[in-house]
């Protein structure tokens, strides 16, 4: 369940986007964490990242923006990628592009929609889905995902969008999330694959994501009280 206080007002790519992820880990840079061994090279690279972010008070999300052609074209895609979803889905309604964090974590994500399935009985928390959208711009990168048909699959060919994914269903509180591939320029029949992602079935992976964010935000915590004795860690 996803509560309500954790869905932000913020624009995506906005000042204010960049600034609250000060220091934040997030679901496009999770698999970081992710190395073969807790806290390998990537991941500590990672954390240095958002050590450095907390004491300069310095973003380095732009990192994360690089505009090229393939940016452009997913950024030109994508809304249309989301609405196909939709249809496919049999669905009304999506909310798109909301900044999720915990107002008390270290952790965000923006997912590029949110199937809202209910509401709870105390009208606090949401029942969501998470769905994340690619549109790969060369035919030979579209392929290979248009054939992977599960999560499992995605994960050999693309480690990145795996744990994207699991990060913000975990973020969300989703027992189910989406990863959907398009492009515009393939048959109608054959533009999108869309992959189901169940908690339930992928527990393991969702257990071993836990264990490395609590080792980030422990050693976040470490290093950053080196520098600022006085900091509040979470």
């Amino acid at each position: 369940m996803l509560h309500i206080n954790h869905i932000s007002k913020i624009q995506i790519y906005s000042d204010d986007w960049f600034q609250i992820r000060l220091g934040r880990f997030t679901s496009s840079r999770i698999n970081c964490l992710m190395t073969e061994e807790p806290l390998g090279a990537g991941a500590m690279t990672y954390i240095y990242h958002k050590v450095g972010e907390i004491l300069t008070g310095q973003t380095t999300a732009e990192d994360e923006v690089i505009e090229d052609e393939n940016t452009a074209w997913g950024n030109q895609y994508e809304p249309d990628a989301i609405r196909l979803f939709g249809i496919k889905m049999e669905l009304q309604y999506l909310a798109v592009q909301k900044l999720i964090l915990n107002p008390e974590g270290q952790f965000s994500s923006t997912p590029d929609a949110l199937w809202v399935k209910g509401i709870a009985k105390n009208q606090e928390e949401y029942n969501v889905r998470t769905v994340e959208v690619k549109c790969p711009r060369k035919y030979h990168k579209f392929i290979p995902y248009y054939l992977c048909d599960t999560p499992e699959k995605v994960k050999k060919l693309n480690k990145i969008y795996y744990w994207q994914v699991l990060d913000q269903m975990d973020n969300c509180g989703s027992a189910v999330g989406y990863l959907a591939f398009y492009h515009p320029l393939f048959p109608k029949e054959a533009n999108m694959r869309i992959i189901e992602f169940e908690k339930i079935k992928l527990w393991d992976d969702f257990k071993l994501l836990k264990e490395r964010k609590l080792i980030a935000v422990q050693k976040f915590n470490e290093i950053i009280t080196q520098f600022n004795p006085n900091y509040k860690t979470s």
